[in-house]
């Protein structure tokens, strides 16, 4: 690739040799090549239409990402305050104030606060208050606290300590 008649380092790169190089460049695997938002056909024509799709399928992308919650994974310890939207399932240990769309506390999941949400899915231990549109309680499930609800589902085996209050 080198010889001995090529520039030294020090001497600035040609940015139109580069481009040129860059623009080269092919793979024989159409599917091995990157992706830009300004890439052009080999024939050196792009449509509207190509780019349209492309920009549809990396949306598409985006909001399906949107619909998962985010994760405090088994071992984390988290103390503060959550606001977000969207879900947070926890299997770890969170102490604070939570408000968030929906709160799944996993069956090794620990809660411990103020939980203000749409919708509580207990599988594991909560303490404090929480306030939710929707309440399950899991067979495995521990709760200690307060919980206002408007829709609830217990299955049995739940352990309930403290106060579940329906309010229309």
């Amino acid at each position: 690739m080198f010889n001995k008649s090529s520039k030294s380092l020090s001497n600035p790169i040609d940015p139109q040799r580069l481009q040129k190089a860059s623009t080269d460049i092919s793979s024989p695997d159409s599917s091995l090549a990157p992706i830009s938002q300004n890439a052009q056909p080999q024939n050196g024509v792009a449509t509207s239409q190509q780019n349209q799709s492309r920009n549809t399928t990396m949306m598409d992308i985006i909001s399906s990402n949107s619909n998962k919650p985010s994760i405090l994974s088994e071992g984390f310890s988290f103390r503060g305050e959550i606001s977000a939207k969207g879900a947070i399932h926890v299997e770890g240990s969170l102490n604070g104030q939570v408000q968030v769309d929906e709160l799944t506390i996993g069956s090794r999941g620990q809660v411990e606060g103020v939980v203000t949400c749409s919708s509580l899915h207990i599988k594991g231990k909560f303490s404090g208050t929480a306030t939710c549109s929707e309440l399950i309680v899991t067979s495995s499930a521990s709760v200690d606290g307060h919980v206002v609800y408007q829709t609830l589902s217990v299955q049995k085996g739940a352990s309930i300590k403290g106060e579940l209050l329906l309010v229309k």
